[in-house]
């Protein structure tokens, strides 16, 4: 700190951050999985992921992908507010950083039934029915080609879906044609 700025302390400071939200990140997973029992409230949820949409946009945009929410207004559920709004990001996050050059990207929550349905598309240059079976274990990634500075660590998606069986959802990703992928989410 006496020395001032330089390339070392940067690189060091960096690297505690990135090793802060790591153990944040599996301090937050292991939790989940040893009590999955939430604060549940009833909240309205089509603003929470209304929000959450926007923040996105200007990301998307300067990546010069497409982004759109098709949300129905009016719905609420019951559960844990902040969680649900930590899945949403989770999910249009990885949206965003694996969508292909150009992509696009869809945001989508509605009432089917008696269920909540959330789901989050992106177009992306290819993945592999190998690659849809694992998207939710830990420390998981699809892309090799990334390293932890650009592509994190394998955990967003673990967390999300942590989040969704701590709600008594289930938390599904398909794959119509290997060049996009679809997750959804859907609670009771």
């Amino acid at each position: 700190m006496d020395i001032g700025e330089n390339e070392w302390l940067h690189d060091i400071k960096n690297q505690t951050s990135r090793l802060t939200r790591l153990t944040n990140n599996l301090i937050l997973l292991s939790r989940m999985e040893e009590q999955p029992q939430t604060e549940k409230i009833e909240f309205p949820v089509s603003d929470v992921a209304e929000e959450t949409l926007e923040t996105f946009r200007a990301l998307a945009k300067t990546q010069n992908k497409t982004i759109s929410g098709e949300i129905e207004p009016m719905l609420s559920m019951t559960g844990d507010e902040k969680a649900i709004q930590q899945l949403i990001s989770i999910l249009m996050d990885n949206a965003v950083k694996y969508s292909d050059a150009g992509g696009k990207i869809e945001l989508s929550l509605k009432k089917q039934k008696n269920t909540i349905q959330l789901s989050v598309y992106n177009t992306t240059e290819a993945i592999s029915k190998e690659d849809l079976a694992h998207l939710f274990d830990r420390f998981y990634r699809a892309d090799k080609s990334r390293n932890s500075g650009t592509g994190g660590y394998g955990l967003g998606l673990s967390i999300a879906w942590a989040i969704v069986n701590a709600h008594k959802g289930k938390i599904t990703a398909s794959s119509q044609d290997g060049k996009s992928l679809r997750i959804l989410a859907t609670f009771p």
